[in-house]
């Protein structure tokens, strides 16, 4: 079979939704080795005839084609299978195998014509052995399938068969939702005797149930290697009268996205209510996969398949995983699965308690501080006239909101507030970018003050607010037209032994690739242009020759704030791997969270009374007439700059 042509499988076919599979013997004699196709017949079936030079299949559909076989005359076992949710003819011919695609004819020749009546077959062309779907038929040299719904449970059961091992052909692709169009409709039609009905055996298993009790899931085969427990709502909203369908694919080829995920077991699961969409179901329905014990650096996570976007979303899904099974709880009703995603680290639920308790107090004294200290320099006569004084109030302001977004998303966050929890993440994506372009802000501010290369007065204090707050949102902004679902609920993986939730929630960014290549890549650029800043500064404070400890303090503390307004601490993140995973969880989580505080003091230091000393020391120091301290008297102009 040409694997070049299985990858051109077509969608979107209209002709009746079942297929077939002629099976037998042919006898063939010189010259007999051929396969044509003839497609533009205005009839709405399928023939296929037996002459002494070939066979021929005729149909409505486009394109003909014409195939050579086998050269040697002699007796050779043949199948014809028609998928029309395909549009796919696939002929075995001895050992064989051929497969030809169609899509349904826009100008239909009105061909009608066949070789053969009713009369017989002429001699030597009649095929022997005939099974049809696997049931022995009366011999011919013609066969003549009309499109219908076959709803007989062994014509299903066949068609099931053959296209599970379709998809287990090497190299084989389809359209998914074509398939899975094709599966409910043919679920929805099949008519059987009972509450329940089972289909397959191979890689796609389908069962369907009469949708009248919360148990009529407890006859799912073993062999599916899973349970599923649907909530009364379900009885309640769609009665009696519905089916409820279960579909089981061992292989995810039909279900592949852009991020090549890997599908646990390889087992998707489908769940559907026929001819009805199902969403926010008050009480979740529980799906259990069975699956080996995970090995290596890989966690569970429950998913479900976004039609409209052909990708794998945990949104509505929480997952509760254990050694040997994962339990996923979803409020909505389509194709799930359990991805394998690599897990850097797994925190223990004691460190996650502990780690919750030092950010929130952090937090909190943080926001205190900043609204402190922006209260106090509100109050102050320069803070209206010093252009360095409201890049600093501008950067606590963007650390306030991200200690009272961050807080507030961790609370939405384990609450079941989809649209809330998005708005939350949103704004917390918001305030830390607006915090990594103040920090930005303030390397730039410190690099025009104390290298002065060039003339920067063009860039006014409304720029400089309109860069950092606007950026930020524009940023944002791009992400949300993207796709609205990139913001919600994230969940953390958390080892809970005394428990089967193993995960944490927080509103934030919902694909990790975007928090590396926004976030992180911005914070880098900014961590580096920030980090030479400082060591310009440091520089120059080693020139200064200075004459007291109270001087060398002001000094380190000085370094010490810029460290803290220009981000130096978050740059610990970028070692948050191995064995220094858990302690870099702590420093991280008590230096950033105290942000502001820290800041606070820095404020509170510089404006004690041995500081302002320091300052008017300095100023006479820069008014003695020695020519070899001009540089030293520059350099503290600028130090003295920055620090108010």
């Amino acid at each position: 079979m040409s694997p070049v042509l299985l990858l051109l499988l077509l969608q979107g076919l209209s002709l009746g939704i079942h297929g077939f599979s002629l099976c037998g013997t042919r006898t063939q004699y010189a010259g007999g080795g051929f396969l044509q196709y003839q497609g533009g017949f205005s009839n709405d079936m399928v023939i296929i005839e037996n002459h002494l030079e070939g066979l021929v299949v005729k149909s409505t559909h486009w394109p003909p084609i014409n195939i050579t076989l086998q050269s040697l005359p002699g007796h050779y076992i043949f199948c014809v299978r028609w998928f029309p949710v395909f549009g796919t003819f696939i002929l075995k011919y001895g050992l064989q195998n051929y497969t030809w695609n169609v899509t349904e004819s826009t100008n239909k020749s009105g061909n009608t014509s066949f070789t053969y009546g009713e009369e017989g077959c002429p001699e030597n062309t009649t095929l022997n052995n005939i099974t049809l779907n696997g049931i022995k038929v009366q011999n011919s040299c013609r066969f003549v399938f009309q499109q219908q719904n076959w709803n007989n449970t062994k014509f299903v059961e066949h068609e099931i068969l053959e296209i599970s091992q379709l998809l287990d052909k090497p190299g084989f692709s389809s359209n998914g939702q074509v398939l899975r169009d094709w599966i409910d409709q043919t679920l929805s039609a099949v008519q059987f005797k009972g509450r329940s009905y089972h289909f397959g055996n191979g890689s796609l298993q389908a069962s369907v149930f009469k949708l009248d009790s919360v148990d009529v899931l407890q006859s799912i085969p073993k062999k599916m290697g899973i349970s599923v427990s649907i909530p009364k709502q379900l009885i309640e909203q769609e009665g009696h009268t519905k089916r409820l369908h279960v579909v089981n694919f061992n292989g995810s080829s039909v279900f592949k996205d852009a991020a090549n995920s890997m599908v646990l077991g390889d087992k998707v699961i489908g769940v559907s209510v026929e001819n009805t969409k199902v969403t926010n179901l008050c009480e979740d329905i529980m799906f259990t996969f069975e699956h080996e014990s995970l090995q290596g650096n890989f966690s569970p996570v429950c998913v479900f398949w976004n039609e409209s976007q052909d990708e794998w979303s945990t949104y509505g899904c929480k997952t509760f995983p254990r050694e040997n099974h994962t339990q996923c709880n979803c409020s909505h009703l389509t194709y799930f699965a359990v991805l394998m995603q690599t897990s850097n680290q797994k925190i223990s639920e004691e460190h996650l308690v502990s780690l919750s308790v030092l950010t929130f107090a952090g937090c909190t004294i943080s926001a205190l501080a900043a609204l402190f200290t922006i209260c106090w320099n509100c109050c102050s006569r320069k803070a209206h006239s010093n252009p360095t004084l409201q890049i600093h109030m501008n950067l606590l302001g963007a650390v306030l909101l991200l200690d009272l977004s961050f807080m507030l998303s961790v609370v939405l966050g384990a609450l079941a507030l989809p649209f809330v929890c998005r708005c939350s993440a949103i704004v917390l994506h918001v305030a830390q970018l607006s915090m990594f372009t103040w920090m930005a802000i303030e390397g730039f501010n410190l690099y025009k003050l104390v290298v002065k290369v060039f003339d920067s007065t063009f860039l006014t204090t409304k720029k400089l607010a309109l860069l950092g707050w606007g950026a930020p949102l524009f940023i944002v902004l791009a992400i949300i037209l993207m796709d609205y679902d990139n913001y919600g609920s994230y969940s953390i993986q958390v080892n809970r032994p005394s428990s089967c939730n193993s995960t944490a929630s927080l509103c934030w960014l919902t694909k990790p690739i975007i928090h590396q290549v926004v976030n992180m890549a911005f914070f880098a650029a900014v961590l580096t242009f920030n980090t030479v800043m400082l060591i310009a500064m440091i520089r120059c404070v080693l020139r200064l020759k200075t004459h007291n400890r109270g001087e060398n303090l002001r000094h380190c503390v000085t370094l010490l704030g810029l460290s803290c307004m220009m981000g130096l601490p978050w740059g610990i993140a970028f070692f948050s791997f191995g064995v220094l995973f858990l302690p870099v969880q702590y420093i991280f989580s008590i230096f950033n969270s105290l942000q502001g505080f820290f800041i606070f003091l820095w404020y509170w230091t510089l404006s004690q009374p041995h500081a302002r000393d320091a300052s008017r020391s300095s100023d006479s120091t820069s008014a003695m007439p020695a020519s070899p301290k001009s540089d030293q008297n520059s350099i503290m102009s600028d130090h003295k700059k920055l620090l108010t």
